[in-house]
């Protein structure tokens, strides 16, 4: 029996942000170990761990979240969610300069790093949930 809209949203919602926080652990862990213990620069090591997390994210949102297990489409579904990932880099990458810059210290460049993809979070829920994973069935509703 189908849920009705409302708790599936409710569901994806909370799915997506179980993901989210395993997503986030997993890039602060890169992050830490790629500034903090291997000293490289802080970018540098933004780049990595976001890079790093993203597929992981895109197969876990896509067939947990929102059960997809049908082809993956290029341009439908990978190319709109590396474009957004790619957006939280490129936020996050200016937050972790200028954290780097100014404090040069691990913790402020987890933060900055967080900062930018907080920033973010809901238009991508949005994007995955009414674009990217998006089922003919519920988006006639």
């Amino acid at each position: 029996m189908k849920q009705p809209l409302r708790t599936a949203l409710r569901t994806r919602l909370a799915g997506f942000g179980a993901v989210s926080l395993g997503t986030v652990v997993f890039t602060q862990g890169v992050l830490f170990v790629a500034y903090g213990v291997l000293g490289w620069p802080g970018v540098v090591a933004n780049v990595v761990a976001v890079c790093v997390a993203a597929l992981p994210a895109y197969l876990a949102n896509r067939r947990w979240v929102w059960r997809r297990a049908d082809r993956h489409s290029v341009s439908r579904e990978i190319l709109p969610f590396w474009a957004y990932s790619l957006a939280g880099l490129a936020a996050s990458t200016v937050l972790v300069a200028l954290a780097d810059r100014a404090w040069d210290a691990p913790v402020a460049v987890m933060a900055a790093n967080l900062a930018g993809f907080g920033a973010l979070w809901i238009g991508k829920f949005l994007l995955l949930d009414r674009v990217l994973f998006a089922r003919d069935d519920e988006t006639a509703s």
